[in-house]
């Protein structure tokens, strides 16, 4: 800084005192220089930086340099006003940003650090807090047949597994004959209903006597009588009707209607020959047709001079009909056949010293 009230000496030409200060005046001035120069000097002989202040010494002239390492500048943002930039400044807010409060920080505290978990908190400026449910010390897994502890807040605090009493996981039953079942396995709870779908009931008839309606019921014939259950009459040239009787009933036998004095049994009737069938020995004509086929049939051994006919009155393409011929006469011994191919085809046989002979062909093939 500048010294002031400086004295100046007058100093002339060498050896000359004109225009010169006398000794006594240039001594008194000189005095009074020093005097007003050591008033004026600083009494420190050092400077020591402290915070925000960095100091630092020029060995070569004296000088110190002063250097503020703190804040040079303040600068005003969104929501702050300052009434300056530098010495002593007052810093507002202006109520701008994104809010209008004086929150500065925001922090989450459980009330109980053993229910929750919380982590992040506080906020100062931004960021996110997390909060959690604190681990209850119950191991994570399947518990059987446990016993649970559960605290005023619903969490389970204690699990421990205990003995299972009993293995049955499932009821069901298999129903035997005369048996409904309905509502089974049962896994947890229900109800399983059996229904008996037999003999609920006896009740007597003529000639029978029950122990009882129901349980175990003893059945007994109160009349005297044979074993039979059942009565059939068969002929193979005779007419045979009403037969089997397996309880009553008439069985009727009667002669053929046409037996010539040639002892020839000529018989009458017809029937429509079904796939798979046995020629009927009771009626003349067999019939057929064929559609899907193939087609066969059979034709047993007759009695004497029994005639019998077949005719195809239908044939679908491929569908033929071969009927088995037991003793056929064109063979030596045996069973032969005979193929029907087309509509119309027709043959008459008759039983003559125990087999069958062609009497009449009308494009069947025997074989």
């Amino acid at each position: 800084m500048s010294i002031p009230n400086q004295q100046n000496i007058n100093i002339g030409l060498p050896n000359e005192s004109i225009g010169s200060d006398s000794l006594y005046t240039a001594f008194t001035k000189t005095q009074e220089n020093f005097s007003q120069l050591f008033s004026c000097a600083s009494p420190y002989v050092s400077f020591i930086g402290n915070t925000g202040i960095n100091t630092s010494a020029n060995v070569s002239n004296g000088s110190i340099t002063i250097t503020n390492t703190g804040v040079t500048e303040l600068v005003a943002g969104t929501g702050v006003t300052l009434s300056g930039n530098t010495g002593v400044v007052t810093i507002s807010s202006s109520g701008g940003g994104n809010g209008g409060g004086t929150v500065t920080s925001i922090a989450v505290i459980p009330v109980s650090n053993t229910r929750l978990t919380v982590s992040g908190s506080p906020i100062v400026s931004e960021g996110n807090i997390y909060v959690d449910l604190a681990t209850s010390n119950v191991s994570a897994g399947t518990y059987t047949n446990p016993t649970v502890t559960v605290d005023a807040y619903g969490r389970i605090t204690s699990a421990s597994n205990n003995t299972v009493s009993g293995t049955v996981t499932s009821i069901g039953l298999t129903p035997g004959p005369g048996i409904q079942i309905n509502g089974g396995p049962i896994t947890s709870n229900g109800n399983i209903t059996v229904t008996n779908t037999g003999v609920t009931r006896l009740n007597q008839g003529p000639g029978i006597a029950l122990s009882g309606g129901n349980g175990n019921v003893t059945i007994s014939a109160t009349t005297l009588g044979g074993t039979v259950t059942g009565v059939s009459v068969a002929s193979n040239a005779l007419v045979v009707t009403g037969s089997p009787i397996t309880t009553s009933g008439t069985i009727t036998v009667d002669l053929p209607a046409n037996i010539p004095v040639t002892g020839q049994l000529l018989l009458s009737g017809s029937e429509n020959l079904g796939n798979g069938a046995a020629a009927n020995l009771n009626v003349t004509a067999s019939y057929f047709s064929t559609s899907g086929g193939p087609y066969t049939a059979t034709l047993a051994a007759g009695t004497a001079g029994l005639i019998k006919t077949f005719m195809c009155v239908s044939h679908g393409s491929g569908d033929d009909m071969v009927i088995t011929v037991t003793n056929a006469g064109w063979k030596s011994s045996g069973t032969g056949t005979i193929t029907f191919t087309a509509t119309g085809q027709g043959c008459t046989l008759q039983y003559i010293n125990s087999k069958w002979y062609c009497v009449g062909n009308n494009g069947a093939s025997f074989a």
